[in-house]
């Protein structure tokens, strides 16, 4: 789950078999990458041969063209709805402990390094508190700044929030209990203990997210699906995690069959999306069924209901429904079903979502 991962569709899937090896070809959906605005794009070269060259990368975080994205406490600086950038300089003025790349705990992540793009490199620190000198600015959690950012700020932070997350539950050893410490800028950590030294990388946790969709009396219905703590009205399409031993595409059917009592064909790959809540990489079906009545075997989701397009356009206008949240893959598989059927998006409606 490289963090930075596009919002591709797909026009077909062709799978084969040719010497001794399984092949996928699948045909994007060109079109809507340049009409759909949350086209995340790898822009940073996120640099893997320069990680491991501790030299090289003191040089590029003491130069003062590098750019430093600053967290604290789980949100991101932002000043006028843009992330903030500063170099070595600009934070040594505030405390000189910006210069050290000793620290590393809970509180305070030493320097991660991100990448290069236009020949600029990009780093990330955790702060442990906010000084004087920024309590001006903004703290923004991700999901919000995922809404006003530009698409390579969106892309950074997704990037920087997915590391974070892994340094701050990864302080220990998963093989002797041990202290670990982070190596390679921020890539690995490695055990502290010197008869261990296992070495740990970054985990994600994919997940599948599935629109249902199927017809009723000729007409295309989609399942939308909520959870008992989500916000009132809010829906969204149904997703579950990936287990040891299937294929992306029986995850999905089992996770139809265990949520909604359904059983699906026809699954079809969309799109990934990096979704660092905590190291989640969603992966967009679509699937089908000729089965409408709707059983909450596992208890997981609170409520499941079959939709039409005008159905949705009307319970959202009234505010009886809210889409999922807009930036996520979840929304634009519902929102990919509804162009399906009625040739606009969701964002046609009044009221499609609520940021």
């Amino acid at each position: 789950m490289a963090i930075l991962i596009s919002f591709i569709p797909v026009h077909d899937t062709q799978i084969g078999y040719q010497s001794g090896r399984f092949y996928v070809t699948m045909l994007a959906d060109f079109d809507w990458i340049k009409n759909n605005q949350m086209h995340i794009n790898q822009i940073l070269n996120r640099r893997g041969e320069t990680r491991n060259d501790s030299l090289k990368i003191d040089q590029l975080f003491e130069d003062e063209l590098s750019q430093i994205l600053i967290s604290h406490k789980g949100k991101f600086l932002f000043r006028e709805n843009k992330p903030c950038h500063y170099n070595l300089q600009q934070l040594k003025a505030i405390d000189p402990v910006f210069g050290s790349t000793e620290k590393d705990d809970t509180d305070q992540i030493a320097r991660i390094y991100l990448g290069e793009y236009q020949d600029i490199h990009y780093f990330l620190i955790q702060i442990p508190k906010l000084y004087d000198e920024l309590e001006s600015l903004q703290l923004i959690d991700l999901r919000s700044a995922a809404l006003s950012s530009e698409l390579f700020d969106i892309g950074a932070l997704f990037y920087s929030q997915g590391l974070i997350n892994w340094h701050f539950n990864h302080t220990f050893c998963a093989k002797c209990g041990s202290r670990s410490k982070m190596v390679h800028s921020g890539h690995s950590r490695i055990c502290e203990n010197p008869n261990c030294q296992k070495e740990h990388f970054p985990r994600i946790e994919p997940a599948v997210i599935f629109s249902i969709q199927t017809k009723v009396d000729g007409l295309s219905k989609i399942l939308l699906a909520r959870q008992a703590n989500w916000p009132a009205k809010r829906y969204s399409v149904v997703a579950g995690f990936a287990e040891h031993g299937e294929t992306l595409e029986h995850a999905v059917q089992r996770e139809a069959l265990e949520e909604v009592g359904i059983n699906v064909t026809n699954v079809k790959y969309v799109a990934s999306q990096p979704w660092p809540f905590p190291a989640s990489l969603m992966i967009g079906f679509t699937c089908e069924t000729k089965e409408q009545n709707i059983r909450l075997v596992d208890q997981e989701l609170e409520h499941a209901e079959w939709f039409s397009a005008e159905e949705i356009k009307n319970a959202s206008e009234k505010g009886d429904l809210l889409m999922p949240f807009s930036v996520s893959i979840s929304w634009h598989l519902v929102d990919q079903w509804y162009r399906e059927q009625t040739g606009e998006s969701l964002t046609s409606i009044d009221k499609p979502y609520t940021n």
